[in-house]
């Protein structure tokens, strides 16, 4: 760690007048880069009406108090100019010293870790933000955006209604547009396995709560449906519906799933039936499974999805500027001032 005093910048001069690089090195450390760690006193308040919502000051004060231990308390806020987690840090520093801004990174309001850097020691600065450089855009009824979260493939989504920790969601599907059924649409299970082929699904109408889709088999044979029984399944279908067939080999297999391990083995195949039997540890039991499965070609599924937990499309939204913050949508006001620079190598 190193970090500017007085003796150093002394030092600075007497290395610089003989040419030394060490000088420049060491000169710049008295001004912010990125990938160092650095204290300052802060005060933030709203461009609109000036009212202080944040600040170093340990005292109720106004937009304009002086940065003056003489005058009030206060506390420098610890930073690092860098993004995730720091690798190294200051001597006696650790991840939990790195303050908020009301709940907040410095990294994370991008106008004021902007403005920050290149900042010298000792520096004050007044930095203007506009609401995409600050807590972000506020999130609103209407508001659209993409995410693979809800349904496992990506897909466009309005917000139609905001709780205190949820969100309500309205899918916008488009005629024609084709993607893999999932195994769960959000929180309702797909019972039949319309996912073992790949881009067959597509949206053929909908209404303003339900999606109806058809599924068009791309693949007849050779389909693995169970995965102990790989390629031993072959489709067919008409308008209406789809079939799957399964003709495993008459051979011993293998189930692993949910952490257990069964053995088993194919004992009879009839036109209708599998007849199995499979053991765990010193139990065996038989079983008879449909060899044929009948699916319908098309499913109505629900375009409204209530009471999503807002961090599960909070990354979604941030990529676009937008946030739940409570300061999102505000243009705010900061003033800084930099007091220590350090740099971990």
């Amino acid at each position: 760690m190193k970090e500017v005093t007085k003796g150093i910048i002394a030092l600075v001069v007497i290395l610089a007048i003989t040419g030394g690089i060490y000088a420049y090195e060491l000169f710049s450390l008295r001004v912010l880069k990125e990938g160092d760690f650095a204290e300052i006193y802060y005060i933030a308040y709203y461009a609109e009406n000036k009212t202080v919502f944040a600040s170093s000051f340990q005292e109720n004060v106004s937009y304009d108090a002086p940065f003056d231990t003489k005058q009030y308390n206060l506390t420098p806020l610890k930073i690092y100019l860098g993004e995730g987690f720091p690798k190294k840090y200051p001597k006696g520093w650790n991840y939990g010293d790195l303050g908020l801004i009301e709940g907040v990174r410095v990294n994370e309001i991008k106008g004021l870790y902007k403005a920050l850097i290149g900042m010298k020691k000792g520096e004050e600065k007044i930095i203007e933000l506009e609401p995409d450089e600050a807590f972000g855009l506020a999130v609103e009824n209407g508001t659209v955006f993409n995410s693979s979260i809800i349904l496992g493939f990506e897909g466009k989504f309005e917000i139609v209604g905001i709780g205190g920790v949820t969100v309500d969601l309205k899918w916008l599907p488009e005629i024609g547009m084709k993607f893999t059924m999932p195994q769960y649409w959000y929180d309702i299970p797909i019972t039949e396995p319309y996912w073992i082929w790949e881009n067959a699904t597509e949206v053929v109408s909908y209404n303003d709560t339900h999606v109806v889709l058809k599924i068009t088999p791309n693949q007849l044979d050779n389909l693995t449906l169970y995965p102990w029984w790989e390629g031993a399944s072959n489709a067919s279908y008409n308008e209406t519906k789809i079939w799957i067939t399964t003709t495993p080999p008459l051979d011993n297999f293998t189930i692993s799933m949910f952490g257990y391990t069964l053995e088993g083995s194919v004992l009879e195949i009839t036109e209708d039936k599998i007849k199995i039997s499979y053991s765990m540890g010193n139990m065996t039991q038989e079983q008879e499974i449909n060899r044929t499965i009948v699916m319908n070609r098309t499913i109505e599924l629900p375009r409204i999805f209530n009471d999503v937990q807002k961090i599960y499309v909070e990354q979604d939204l941030k990529a676009l500027g937008y946030s739940f913050h409570r300061l999102a949508g505000e243009k705010v006001v900061f003033r800084v001032k930099l007091l220590k620079i350090y740099r971990v190598s």
